[in-house]
């Protein structure tokens, strides 16, 4: 198995091993190859999309996220399938800031998963550029973070044989083609014109 073979596989065994079962986060093969090159991952978190112009709440969305030939040298490349607001979200997610070679997927998808709850953002050098003004002239409203929702690998306590802990249960692989994550479940509107305001977020959605 080459290299790049090997990192797919540690990925995907890692992304299956820590997120596997979480209430807030599917993700999903796409393909029936394994390892995976890509992946579709759905997050049941809060964020905004825009509606008619204005940011509005919503507490389900898309990214697809692959794997390119040059992986992990080369930088994943995320694309969001459903809309998202966000400074650094826009025709495709910019994870330029939080990626190295050595960075794994389920901490890329961590990422991701912040920056859709507004737990990180940079209006420095932004995508969106209306975002990014949005963010900056709410930044003391005390609207963010959105959420607080984390999907970063936790800390696993070992214990020692005849400690009287029950041993854990091995997971089986799953089948190509089925979702990683818990399988329950809870176009880009044009920007504003030129100079318009942006209210803070409305209301849930039914």
């Amino acid at each position: 198995m080459n290299p790049r073979l090997r990192r797919l596989q540690a990925d995907y065994e890692l992304v299956r091993d820590s997120l596997s079962g979480h209430p807030h986060i599917t993700v999903e093969p796409v393909g029936e190859h394994l390892p995976p090159e890509t992946y579709r991952i759905q997050y049941r978190v809060r964020g905004l999309y825009l509606e008619d112009s204005q940011p509005a709440y919503r507490d389900v969305h898309e990214i697809e996220l692959m794997l390119p030939l040059r992986y992990p040298a080369g930088k994943p490349y995320a694309v969001p399938v459903t809309p998202i607001f966000h400074p650094n979200i826009k025709e495709y997610v910019c994870i330029a800031d939080y990626w190295a070679a050595g960075t794994t997927l389920v901490d890329v998808i961590a990422k991701m998963g912040d920056m859709i709850q507004w737990r990180i953002y940079n209006i420095a050098s932004p995508l969106d550029g209306v975002a990014a003004r949005w963010a900056r002239d709410n930044e003391d409203s005390g609207l963010f973070p959105l959420g607080e929702i984390q999907f970063g690998v936790e800390e696993v306590s070992v214990s020692l044989k005849g400690s009287g802990t029950a041993p854990v249960e091995e997971m089986a692989p799953p089948r190509p083609g089925s979702a990683l994550g818990s399988s329950r479940q809870d176009g880009m509107d044009a920007p504003p014109a030129r100079g318009a305001s942006i209210a803070p977020p409305r209301g849930d959605e039914a």
